[in-house]
């Protein structure tokens, strides 16, 4: 849906309902296949995550993705998983978004 616009620009409207907390920290994620591939995680809402990537992975893949969310100098590692649901490009690297899903 589009919204007003901004000093000539058109603005896209926001679809998500929920509110994501921007939450960077490397990570590491594992498909289903078994391909091992370091990302750095990028925000976090109720239902999915996003994490950015220097290669793109295909919608649907289903992967569990590993991060420490513990404080500096703490370690607390927790195990997401979920299915792509969601690539753009972003820079030079890939946007992937995950919908949260049961082990």
């Amino acid at each position: 849906m589009w919204g007003r616009t901004t000093k000539g620009y058109i603005m896209q409207q926001e679809k998500r309902v929920l509110r994501r907390i921007q939450f960077e920290r490397p990570a590491r994620i594992v498909t289903r296949g078994g391909q091992k591939r370091s990302v750095k995680s990028y925000d976090f809402s109720m239902k999915g995550a996003a994490f950015l990537s220097q290669e793109p992975i295909e919608i649907g893949e289903v992967l569990r993705m590993t991060l420490n969310v513990g404080s500096p100098g703490q370690s607390h590692i927790m195990k997401i998983y979920g299915q792509v649901v969601h690539q753009s490009k972003k820079e030079n690297q890939y946007l992937m978004g995950i919908c949260f899903k049961r082990k």
